[in-house]
């Protein structure tokens, strides 16, 4: 099949698919209180859909991915999107936290599971030295689902309720369906003889997967320990209004999907070589926080560089665990896909839970602190895959 540019049609579809991914993910975050309203429960019980979500994302993801690998690329995506479909029906319908629980879990596991098989199929509608912006371009859809999906399923709350929410994302489905059955390649690299569900997980014995798993880990871990209470830090720690923080974290949103974009860059032009200065960056911004965080003009610029630090990982990460796959466990392809998603969740739910406990212990001001260490980890974790993969690949140059 001939390859594509990266702004391809079938290109822009999987960057469409990951704006229905990211606006899937994200909507319960700016809904929960109508939930707990119309289905009479208590905002924490509410709030749990989040953990839930987080929990069958990280989870279901890798266990559906490598017990599928054998399946057909094309027809899985098909029943994927439409068994989401349903479950986002289901969602839309539910008469209890209970079901909702429940459909939400469902829906994050197809989530993730659709993310790693578009990423399998960047790899073939993209060239191979486009491959690392069509895969920013699928993370930047998701992206743009927080800029423009979050307002915007504020607003159809406020007008329809929330079930309304879960509406638009069955609208976006329906209307991506066909686009990806007529423009994606049915055939995709057929899985590698020997495939095995076990077997697959025997890469996480090579030390490189290890290390780009933990690495990515600790940097989102390192975010989320600030992240998480951003909207506090607005409101509490820089006195913002009320009107002027919904701005704030349009612009945020903004930075954030900027990241996705760099990251694309980034992961053309040295990949994880390049991550190190970036990471380091990252811990003496962390570091900074509590200074920077004393004036509201000082601490947004710390704000708005975290959100443009956030995701240059994430670009980077997956490209390498997929060359890595590729070039030496092709029959761990579809486990590898699931890289970013899987150990980005895991440092995310983290992050939130350590960030839960310190700043009750430090405050809101000081989070950057335990933040920069984790984010020291990260750095540490990054230069010893740079050491391991020159030492399985003495060739300069080979590292991806």
């Amino acid at each position: 099949m001939r390859k594509k540019h990266v702004m391809s049609a079938p290109v822009l579809a999987l960057a469409g698919l990951g704006v229905m991914l990211g606006a899937c993910e994200y909507v319960s975050v700016v809904i929960l209180p109508d939930i707990a309203a119309d289905l009479e429960v208590s905002l924490s019980a509410a709030g749990r859909l989040v953990s839930v979500f987080a929990a069958g994302y990280a989870i279901g993801t890798p266990v559906v991915m490598a017990a599928t690998a054998r399946v057909p690329r094309f027809r899985f995506l098909m029943v994927l999107m439409a068994l989401f479909l349903v479950v986002n029906a289901l969602s839309m319908l539910a008469p209890n936290i209970w079901v909702l629980y429940l459909t939400r879990t469902l829906a994050a596991i197809l989530t993730g599971t659709l993310t790693a098989v578009a990423l399998l199929f960047v790899r073939q509608v993209a060239r191979p030295e486009q491959t690392a912006r069509a895969v920013a371009m699928v993370y930047t859809g998701m992206s743009l689902a927080t800029v423009v999906g979050n307002p915007l399923n504020k607003a159809i709350c406020r007008l329809l309720g929330w079930r309304a929410t879960f509406a638009v994302i069955l609208l976006l489905g329906a209307v991506l369906l066909p686009i990806l059955a007529r423009l994606l390649p049915r055939t995709v690299e057929a899985p590698a003889e020997g495939t095995g569900f076990i077997h697959q997980f025997t890469v996480l014995r090579d030390r490189r997967y290890s290390l780009c798993v933990l690495m990515t880990i600790c940097a989102y871990a390192a975010t989320y320990v600030v992240y998480t209470y951003l909207t506090p830090i607005l409101t509490d720690v820089l006195h913002g209004t009320e009107n002027a923080v919904s701005l704030l974290l349009m612009l945020v949103g903004l930075c954030c999907m900027g990241s996705n974009l760099l990251a694309g860059w980034l992961g053309s032009r040295g990949g994880v070589v390049k991550t190190p200065g970036f990471l380091l960056l990252q811990a003496i911004l962390f570091a900074a926080m509590p200074l920077l965080l004393g004036q509201f003009r000082t601490g947004l610029a710390g704000v708005l560089l975290m959100a443009l630090l956030m995701y240059l990982l994430s670009t980077p990460v997956q490209v390498y665990a997929m060359a890595l796959a590729e070039r030496e466990y092709p029959f761990a392809a579809s486990l590898c896909a699931s890289t970013l998603s899987v150990a980005g969740n895991i440092g995310i739910a983290a992050g939130s839970f350590a960030s839960s406990a310190l700043q009750e212990a430090v405050g809101l001001r000081n989070l950057g602190l335990p933040a920069a260490a984790v984010a020291l980890a990260a750095l540490a974790l990054n230069l010893a895959l740079l050491r391991a993969d020159r030492a399985a690949n003495p060739i300069p140059g080979r590292i991806s």
